[in-house]
């Protein structure tokens, strides 16, 4: 807080140091919250003592299998991983009603659509996932009480049934497609992921708010031809959004997305004239404000850097590139993702102590496969429930795509990367690159004028 407080003493900007005063109150204020909520609630008592206890719990999220690990003298087998929230918890005789979220962690195999509850034995251990009250490690049989709802089932079985899509198209390719599209990663081999993540792909291996805003703008372009009214095409184009986040599950980057886009879609719809930089702010605070957790997300800081650099630095990095290629439509379409690297860079040194110089060109390499199999993709998916056949002719079409994206990633990640330090030292350094490079730019521009 001492930034906008010495900008409030010295009369410069008050109102803006007001309203950042309040902003860093009141998300300091719901985190402490909901920090103390969750490790002074009545199950501490229990961590770590290897109490027996019942659980009974919605899922929340799709199970995922880990990586099995080397241990001392043995290999332990992969577990799998699901974010539960409990209804009840039974220990030494007694029933609590509770309604804390927990990660599950399981020998067995599961599969449970979210919204299903289960009830399972298992002892509570501390962990340093932030957002959850303990890891429950299940022991015993795992038995469902009431399956998922009806858009739950109808959701899983879209996802079921593109991913045998998936299977059919083959490859790392046919991997990537169910992932970038739906965001559904379980046919991703752990070695393709590294290598997404050494190219700066990483992204790409399961659905953004990228992907998100480019289906609502095919939306809208698509009804045009068949519906013309401009306020009915917003209604329709927002129902079916509601109906993506409910596929691809609500992550911090579609979540972040669908306020934003919700935003400018309710300003058109007004004739209100709308700048995208408010609504991302919007988008940022509304979900703070509802998880405060999204705030030390990683991936909803980089969703948010890449989204923010977009808005801020398109157009002066498009304009740069004019003035060496002299070609207006290249140039949009190269400074898309520079800029959205551009800030990203800095936090994901900061996240990861790695600088790679593939990152930026591998990103421009995938950029044009990156819409059409979102959108083909999509189509796709709708269409595998009730005609597999046609979905797997449709899928097919975008295998060249994928392919491309799978060929940019093995030879980047062959690149050897720079390692660094990471938290604010490496985040200095990558800052302090990117200070330097957007001095050049508009030096250039300065030059010109």
């Amino acid at each position: 807080m001492v930034v906008p407080l010495g900008v409030w003493l010295i009369g410069w900007h008050r109102a803006v140091s007001v309203l950042l005063i309040a902003s860093v109150i009141t998300g300091g204020g719901l985190m402490a919250i909901r920090e103390r909520a969750l490790s002074h609630s009545f199950i501490a008592p229990y961590l770590d003592k290897k109490i027996s206890l019942l659980l009974v719990a919605s899922v929340r999220t799709d199970p995922k299998l880990g990586q099995p690990k080397q241990m001392i003298g043995y290999l332990k087998p992969a577990s799998t991983t699901a974010l539960v929230s409990a209804i009840s918890i039974e220990v030494g005789g007694k029933v609590y009603k509770a309604h804390l979220p927990f990660r599950l962690t399981t020998a067995s195999r599961i599969s449970f659509l979210p919204g299903t509850v289960i009830s399972a034995r298992g002892i509570l251990y501390s962990t340093s996932e932030k957002r959850v009250a303990a890891l429950f490690a299940q022991r015993g049989v795992i038995t469902v009480i009431h399956g998922a709802g009806a858009v739950g089932r109808l959701t899983g079985q879209i996802r079921s049934d593109f991913r045998q899509v998936a299977r059919s198209v083959g490859g790392e390719s046919g991997a990537l497609i169910p992932g970038l599209v739906l965001g559904d990663t379980s046919l991703e081999s752990h070695d393709f992921v590294n290598n997404m993540l050494s190219a700066g792909l990483t992204h790409l291996t399961a659905v953004s708010g990228e992907n998100f805003a480019i289906l609502a703008a095919f939306m809208f372009w698509f009804l045009q031809w068949f519906v013309k009214s401009f306020r009915i095409r917003l209604l329709i184009s927002a129902l079916v959004l509601i109906a993506f986040i409910f596929l691809v599950r609500p992550s911090p980057s579609v979540l972040r997305a669908t306020v934003m886009v919700s935003v400018l879609m309710i300003a058109k719809a007004r004739g209100v004239k709308s700048s995208a930089v408010p609504a991302l702010g919007l988008a940022i605070a509304v979900l703070i404000l509802i998880d405060p957790f999204e705030a030390i997300d990683p991936g909803f800081a980089l969703s948010i850097a890449a989204t923010a650099g977009i808005l801020l630095l398109s157009q002066p990095i498009a304009r740069w590139i004019f003035g060496y290629l002299h070609r207006e439509k290249l140039a949009q379409l190269l400074a898309i993702p520079i800029s959205a690297n551009v800030l990203c860079t800095p936090l994901a040194i900061a996240i990861s102590g790695q600088f790679s110089f593939m990152s930026l060109p591998s990103n421009l390499l995938v950029e044009p496969a990156v819409g059409p199999i979102t959108i083909v993709g999509f189509v796709a998916a709708l269409l595998s429930p009730v005609w597999p056949g046609v979905a797997y002719l449709v899928a097919l079409t975008q295998k060249p795509f994928a392919a491309e994206i799978v060929w940019v990633a093995h030879t980047c990640a062959k690149v050897p990367v720079i390692h660094l330090s990471k938290g604010f030292l490496g985040a200095g350094i990558g800052l302090l690159v990117t200070m330097c490079g957007w001095i050049a730019i508009r030096w250039r521009s300065w030059g010109s004028h």
